[in-house]
């Protein structure tokens, strides 16, 4: 028997005697791996979400570009605004991007990325007059960081969430029968990757890791280190917690050598990611190139249909957005579309869609040398599935008096809900799964964007 069917079949042991399973589910305790079967998919298809942690100001990435509203634009961001010289048109839209954004423009052009302009967190479908009404109308904690994390990871509005949207549809449509589950986040523990029946499968970006000084011996080797590891962890034990956290110790050990085995079997392409002077920048680009590695993996890790999260940091911008901004910017396209490059070279990028979430857009106007926090914002979908060169919905003109701005927050158009819906659908959801995942989303219309 190979190594790897070995370990195989020492996770599927091991989480059948780990105890009673019922028992520590209900105490919110037990990854209950033992309990999913795949669904009948004969496909394989992941969803990547890109975090741009902060709130970024996706507002100034798509600038109205007739005369009129370019100049509302520069009234209100000022010295921040683009020179008309450095903005790049969109083919056939009155709509124009920094020059910075050269990179997604060239995605957007070759119809692999589109955007959805102007979504957020909603309890309903809301107008200015009706939280001019009753404040009551808005979700909780508008431009809080927390907060609107939760609410966009969970797709709900609920700030006290406890599950991710992605872990959801996991735990919904039972997608993995093996111990490395499919809620893979690279970026740490993560509420999107996240339910209280299957906590986060963290990966390290840089390498698979293990805990120090235990490996498997070469062929007829010896390791009194990992004899010793066995035998505490398989020592007779009465207490419930103490069992759980035998038997967690020897799942993330055995998790981790078959996946690092797995990984280490997946190719490596031509494809040259960007040199990267910036820290998140870097960041980003280790957590790409092994979500590329692990998407390869996807069938040999018996993941028909795989969630992972990556994130980028740095775009709370109320200082200093002129210089920072750009680069961020910048270093998030050039990865990505290395990224897609990547997929491509591995022959999976047929079965992968990337998409953007952040804590919120920011406001239209500035504060000082940035700006602050905002509530809707625009978020893309990146990948060989997607119908691109599209904007969906759209794009708010500046002005602080407009039926779209209030408090100077921009009102969403789309919720999460109706964001997020469309990508699961695309993921193999039926309308009643969606509807469990979504409970909200019922609220609103059913928009199909027709991205996927």
């Amino acid at each position: 028997m190979q190594r790897r069917d070995l370990l195989k079949s020492t996770l599927g042991s091991l989480f059948a005697c780990a105890g009673n399973s019922t028992m520590l589910g209900g105490l919110g305790l037990l990854n209950s791996a033992n309990a999913l079967s795949s669904n009948s998919f004969d496909d394989h298809k992941t969803l990547v979400m890109v975090f741009l942690k902060g709130g970024v100001d996706s507002l100034g990435l798509l600038i109205p570009s007739d005369p009129q509203s370019y100049s509302q634009y520069r009234g209100l961001r000022q010295h921040l605004a683009t020179p008309e010289k450095n903005l790049i048109e969109f083919n056939s839209l009155t709509l124009a991007s920094p020059d910075y954004c050269a990179e997604m423009l060239d995605l957007f052009n070759t119809k692999k990325l589109s955007w959805v302009s102007n979504v957020g967190p909603l309890r309903q479908p809301t107008t200015k007059t009706m939280i001019q009404n009753d404040e009551r109308k808005m979700p909780y904690f508008i431009g809080a960081h927390n907060s609107q994390q939760i609410m966009w990871n969970s797709a709900t509005v609920d700030p006290n969430a406890r599950e991710g949207w992605g872990a959801r549809m996991l735990d919904l449509i039972q997608a993995s029968t093996g111990g490395v589950t499919p809620n893979i986040s690279l970026a740490k523990n993560q509420l999107f990757t996240s339910t209280l029946q299957t906590p986060t499968f963290s990966v390290n970006p840089e390498s698979i890791e293990n805990f120090t000084h235990l490996s498997y011996p070469p062929q007829g080797g010896e390791s009194p280190d990992l004899d010793l590891f066995y035998a505490l962890q398989g020592a007779s034990r009465t207490g419930l917690l103490e069992q759980e956290l035998a038997s967690r110790n020897l799942r993330t050990f055995e998790n981790s050598v078959l996946l690092s085995e797995i990984v280490s079997q997946t190719v490596e392409t031509p494809v040259v990611y960007p040199e990267d002077t910036t820290y998140d920048g870097q960041t980003l680009q280790a957590q790409l190139k092994m979500a590329a590695r692990l998407i390869e993996a996807a069938p040999e890790l018996n993941h028909p249909r795989q969630v992972i999260m990556v994130e980028m940091n740095g775009f709370d911008t109320h200082d200093n957005q002129d210089r920072s901004l750009p680069e961020l910017i910048r270093s998030l396209f050039r990865n990505l579309k290395a990224f897609q490059s990547d997929i491509e070279a591995r022959g999976v990028d047929h079965r992968v869609v990337t998409f953007s979430q952040s804590d919120f857009g920011r406001t239209s106007t500035i504060n000082a040398n940035g700006t602050d926090h905002g509530w809707g914002g625009h978020n893309f979908l990146l990948g060989t599935p997607v119908n691109g060169g599209q904007v969906v919905g759209e794009v708010p003109e500046f002005g602080v008096n407009t039926e779209k701005m209030l408090y100077n927050l921009t009102i969403p158009d789309f919720s999460v809900e109706q964001y997020t819906s469309n990508l699961a659908r695309w993921f193999g959801l039926s309308n009643s799964q969606i509807a469990e995942v979504f409970p909200n989303l019922h609220r609103f219309d059913d928009v199909d964007f027709g991205l996927l």
